[in-house]
């Protein structure tokens, strides 16, 4: 399993700029609102990881603020039992634990068997923040970028609008 140190290297070999900040490990929403109040401004990402009856497995990004109705999501991917996948899950595909879901972790699915669904409104942000690998640091990176590191890890990617 990678870590953060390992990915920052990855990027780095990738030629994405990024800055990380480390702060307090961050496991809810008032938590991460405390946090988000001492970043630079960035449009701050929320990640869920799913999968459905046919354990095919999908990571979402998207705004903080976006609101997420899984039922409508699975109509929309067509992915009937749409649900949160279990931790034991979330550490074998991405190498994470809850309350650290991050498209980074997609370097540790060596098989890409994740599908990643972005929700477009990050590419209105200049910068966006997600957690490397770990719950007490937001690396901010540009929406482009994080596209890039996405497609270098080889995984399908889906963008929906109106998530």
């Amino acid at each position: 399993m990678h870590t953060p140190e390992s990915l920052y290297k990855r990027l780095d070999e990738l030629g994405i700029r990024y800055t990380t900040i480390s702060h307090a490990p961050v496991f809810t929403v008032k938590e991460a609102d405390e946090i988000l109040a001492q970043l630079p401004p960035h449009g701050p990402c929320k990640n869920l990881f799913l999968k459905d009856k046919k354990n095919h497995l999908y990571l979402l990004v998207a705004l903080f603020d976006t609101d997420i109705i899984i039922k409508e999501l699975a109509k929309i991917l067509s992915a009937p039992g749409l649900r949160f996948a279990s931790p034991e899950q979330l550490m074998a595909s991405l190498g994470v634990i809850p309350g650290a879901v991050t498209p980074f972790g997609l370097i540790n699915d060596q098989q890409h068997t994740v599908t990643v669904i972005l929700d477009p409104r990050i590419f209105g942000h200049q910068y966006i923040g997600i957690h490397p690998l770990v719950n007490d640091a937001t690396t901010l990176l540009t929406p482009g970028d994080l596209k890039s590191f996405i497609n270098s890890c080889g995984n399908r990617i889906i963008e929906l609008p109106g998530i």
